[in-house]
């Protein structure tokens, strides 16, 4: 007898441990070369990482609890095999709601959610999700043919690219047009072009914008706004033009203006401590700084950053060109039309724009040296 009681708790507990019936996150996932994926979840508000999961996948399934937050964003790729670096995939992350059940389903690289009410209906929503799946597409092979190194294919797919995202934004906001108060709408608000979010702010009813997707939503919304402001001052900030005027304290806390600078060509660097690329790009700006520090000036502003992480960041590289703090104030990032980091733009003595350098580029130093050879 007790043999038996043995036996019939052993196949309860593995009944309920196997259940996808427990779980708020299961699926059926095809194409894997191993056994094993990672659910990378993270937090959409403040993009903080809420930990990754290493989950088993026999015959092809899987389930998972995730933790009960609010909101959460989810990954969800294959492990790498060994110390292989982890490969993100095609897939968008998915978004989950406190209180939840979702499915995951199809190809590890064309995964699809259903079961909770955004991707019920967004699956319903075929324009959308066959321009999503064109664009998908289209990415992949503008990988392949920079990897071929073709760079006239690359130009050419990425120009179709940018005309299928317009039309995948415009999708987006006649759904939301015509479904005001549908969660969907709230989901397609965060993904549309800065123009278009503007629009569709407005069409979004109040229960949705007060909804559980309601702070990323006010969130979207305030950036939408700030890039359609960048848009407009990018008009401005082209060679020739007169560079916009600012007020920041350097690190002895006085206060500069552009017309600190004037008599001499000027080259603010738009730059944070958190930015890998622009602390990569400093030892060759202080190279070029020693070789024509006296017929220019560079202008550090740093952005995004707290005061003592950027007084901290000038001292550990030892920058010795102006040092001005901007913080999170929009009003010059805006106003210089900056849009990616590290941002260079360089002014001359009357104080015009010469020209814009996004990233780090030996373009910037090219041009240096053809200005004061």
């Amino acid at each position: 007898m007790k043999a038996i009681s043995k036996l019939v708790l052993l196949t309860v507990l593995t009944c309920a441990c196997t259940s996808q019936g427990n779980y708020n996150l299961t699926g059926e996932i095809s194409g894997l070369s191993n056994d094993t994926i990672l659910v990378i979840k993270s937090d959409p508000l403040t993009r903080k990482s809420l930990g990754i999961d290493t989950i088993a996948v026999k015959e092809n399934r899987f389930a998972l609890n995730t933790s009960d937050s609010s909101l959460i964003s989810l990954y969800i790729i294959e492990k790498p095999k060994g110390n292989g670096a982890i490969r993100m995939s095609s897939n968008p992350p998915f978004i989950l709601l406190s209180g939840e059940k979702m499915r995951i389903s199809g190809h590890i690289d064309n995964l699809t959610a259903s079961g909770t009410e955004i991707y019920d209906n967004i699956n319903k929503a075929t324009d959308i999700t066959e321009k999503e799946n064109e664009i998908r597409n289209l990415s992949n092979l503008i990988s392949e043919a920079y990897r071929e190194k073709d760079s006239k294919r690359t130009d050419s797919l990425k120009v179709i690219y940018k005309e299928s995202s317009v039309q995948l934004s415009s999708l987006k906001l006649n759904y939301i047009k015509n479904n005001p108060d549908s969660i969907l709408s709230g989901y397609l608000f965060l993904s549309l072009k800065s123009s278009d979010g503007t629009e569709a702010e407005k069409l979004l009813g109040e229960d949705i914008k007060n909804g559980p997707l309601g702070e990323l939503i006010s969130k979207t919304a305030a950036n939408y706004r700030k890039f359609t402001a960048i848009e407009r001052a990018s008009e401005n900030i082209k060679p020739g033009k007169p560079a916009p005027d600012f007020k920041l304290k350097n690190l002895n806390g006085e206060e500069m203006t552009l017309a600190s600078f004037n008599g001499k060509y000027t080259l603010l660097d738009f730059w944070g401590t958190w930015c890998g690329w622009c602390i990569k790009g400093m030892p060759d700006m202080k190279k070029y700084y020693a070789k024509y520090k006296n017929k220019m000036e560079i202008v550090g502003i740093c952005c995004r950053d707290t005061e003592n992480k950027w007084r901290e960041g000038v001292e550990n590289l030892q920058l010795p060109w102006t040092n001005l703090y901007n913080g999170n104030d929009d009003e010059i990032v805006i106003n210089y039309a900056v849009t990616g980091y590290p941002t260079k733009i360089l002014i001359d003595p009357q104080g015009k724009i010469v020209e814009v350098f996004v990233g780090e580029s030996e373009e910037l130093y090219k041009r240096l040296d053809m200005l004061f050879k």
